[in-house]
């Protein structure tokens, strides 16, 4: 056995906790105090223990032999200048209380916080002679881009991939070892992602689901069913899920422009039918409302008015109509977000000063020129701001701001602090017709939508309970 060789080495704690990930065989971190700073996830797989009940305890509580930890340390550093030839053996705890002996090494090493000492548990490690469907299964957990979790008979989680640590947003050392119930505290029960009952041979296939960690939403594929021992009893359960979000997020994608090219259809063979009577009912109604004045006819001088205004209303939803039509070859042109918003601002700073709200513009004067179309990004940029504006209702702040993406990206952020989108219509909101205004055509961000798709850009919102943010990202020069 390599006999222990006495250096001084200087880390950070994170540096070393990264170490930690690194090994295969089991290590923990024992301060100058003699507690337990860190344990890898080999040390709680094979010795039962949670981390959080682990940290902060005095390393006697799983090598209970020795006084202080510097003792540990002196006796096996002597054991290596005598060159002795026998293994380093020490007892160890595991949390059944059972005792149990292995190989170990203890080095020393200077950290940002003082002292600390590596002990490492060299028999504590997963088997090395794995058969080829154990080396699948080790596989399955540390290195395929799957989400596995294992419970044991207890519904204590033993064993999670790096991807299922990802998609729950959990560390692995925060969770394993502990009940599953422990685990989703807070979380109602149809929306966990794993239970306990899975235990009592309940199993599914295929199951779309969704789960939202604090970072991201995804959705899932999760197949889940127990394991069995050699006489058919279940002594544990799996659960396996892909993540298709991007898939759906295609399906998402093909389906709403298939309404809109349906949309389009309609628009474009009805738009000109409409509007040709309109355009006559408005002209006499002109005349009518003009008559009415001279007559001093009030009462019907105030009807013609309300149906001028639902006749503009009706031409106005036409517009976006002809907007959603068949897509058009676009015409490209070179656009300075400077002059853009020095334009429009005036008509944002008006909007917002009649519902009582603030407008903080954090844009400098040396905006890129992005390849788009002049007036159309200044209706995307309109329309979301009146959004904005109009979900705040009295009060409140719009904030338009900016940041650079790669591959000649920049991103215009416009942000309001109203209530926020709920989460589940999240996914509707660039539908056509959806709509929560009651006398919303559902159309407007859909016709944005389409807009900053046709110059090549992309629209996305963002919203975390308390207000949204529209992120609009364009191609600059």
């Amino acid at each position: 056995m390599e006999k222990m060789i006495q250096k001084q080495y200087c880390f950070t704690f994170s540096r070393l906790k990264q170490y930690l990930k690194q090994i295969r065989h089991a290590i923990c971190i024992i301060n100058k105090d003699g507690r337990i700073m860190e344990g890898n996830d080999v040390f709680l797989q094979v010795t039962g223990f949670t981390y959080k009940k682990l940290i902060g305890q005095p390393f006697q509580f799983v090598i209970p032999t020795y006084r202080t930890i510097q003792q540990l340390y002196s006796d096996l550093y002597d054991q290596a200048n005598n060159n002795q030839d026998t293994p380093d053996e020490i007892f160890y705890l595991d949390t059944m209380g059972h005792r149990r002996k292995t190989n170990v090494m203890v080095s020393q090493h200077d950290s940002e916080t003082g002292p600390v000492f590596l002990i490492h548990f060299f028999d504590l490690i997963k088997d090395s002679a794995l058969s080829l469907s154990q080396r699948m299964a080790q596989q399955l957990t540390s290195q395929i881009n799957l989400g596995v979790v294992v419970l044991d008979l207890q519904a204590n989680l033993v064993d999670i991939s790096d991807k299922a640590c990802e998609i729950l947003g959990m560390e692995s050392q925060d969770i394993l070892n502990h009940h599953v119930n422990e685990i989703f505290d807070g979380i109602s029960e149809e929306h966990r992602l794993i239970q306990p009952e899975l235990l009592e041979g309940i199993k599914f296939q295929n199951r779309a689901m969704s789960w939202t960690n604090s970072k991201q939403r995804y959705d899932l594929l999760v197949d889940s069913n127990t394991l069995l021992n050699e006489q058919g009893k279940i002594v544990g359960a799996y659960v396996m899920f892909k993540d298709v979000t991007n898939m759906r997020s295609f399906e998402q994608k093909i389906e709403r422009s298939d309404r809109l090219a349906m949309i389009g259809q309609i628009a474009a063979g009805t738009a000109h039918e409409i509007r040709n009577p309109l355009t006559s009912i408005k002209g006499f109604l002109q005349m009518f409302q003009q008559s009415f004045i001279e007559k001093g006819m009030e009462r019907e001088r105030t009807y013609t008015e309300i149906m001028l205004t639902e006749i503009n209303r009706i031409n106005s939803l036409v517009s976006e109509f002809l907007l959603l039509s068949k897509p058009r070859e676009t015409q490209y042109q070179l656009v300075e977000l400077d002059t853009l918003f020095e334009e429009i601002m005036p008509i944002v700073k008006g909007e917002a000063l009649l519902h009582g709200i603030d407008v903080n513009q954090q844009l400098t004067t040396h905006l890129p020129i992005v390849v788009g179309d002049t007036e159309l990004l200044k209706q995307v940029f309109l329309n979301i701001c009146k959004n904005g504006i109009e979900a705040m209702g009295d009060e409140g702040a719009l904030t338009i701001t900016y940041n650079y993406e790669g591959n000649n990206k920049i991103c215009i952020n416009i942000q309001d602090n109203g209530p926020g989108i709920p989460g589940y219509i999240m996914d509707k909101i660039f539908d056509p017709f959806f709509t929560t205004k009651d006398d919303g055509t559902g159309l407007g961000l859909s016709v944005c939508q389409k807009i900053i798709h046709d110059i090549g850009g992309q629209i996305r919102v963002s919203s975390k309970g308390y207000g949204s943010t529209f992120h609009i990202i364009l191609s600059h020069i």
